[in-house]
């Protein structure tokens, strides 16, 4: 269990080295030669969530600029797998107990809503 919860945290790491390559190094980085520019480049790729790439417009499908997100664009989706590697892997490293899966469930559930209400207010 532990060598598992270990890999996911490096998945967890791998993930988030992604997201700031892409939000920071873009122009270096070997994403900038991908065919589907449209998911990858963040100067952009952004909009996918939105219908004609216009937030005026509303999400281009049902929970596309909240719960579906990670599907929009290569960072949001680095950033699902970023924050639910980490949290399982310290699921697995703690153990997979009845009590664990409950805190970890409240804990993601806690850390999702403060997230969107710190981003909807600032």
């Amino acid at each position: 269990m532990i060598l598992i919860g270990l890999f996911l945290i490096i998945l967890s790491g791998a993930s988030e080295a992604i997201m700031d390559t892409l939000q920071f190094h873009y122009d270096n980085s070997i994403f900038k030669k991908f065919k589907n520019q449209r998911f990858w480049y963040p100067g952009f790729s952004w909009m996918n969530k939105w219908k004609d790439g216009d937030p005026k417009k509303g999400e281009r499908f049902l929970g596309s600029s909240t719960i579906f997100v990670g599907f929009t664009d290569a960072w949001h989706l680095f950033k699902l797998i970023h924050n639910q590697t980490l949290f399982l892997g310290l699921l697995f490293i703690a153990g997979l107990s009845l009590h664990y899966i409950l805190w970890f469930s409240i804990a993601r559930i806690v850390f999702g809503l403060a997230f969107s209400l710190v981003f909807k207010y600032l």
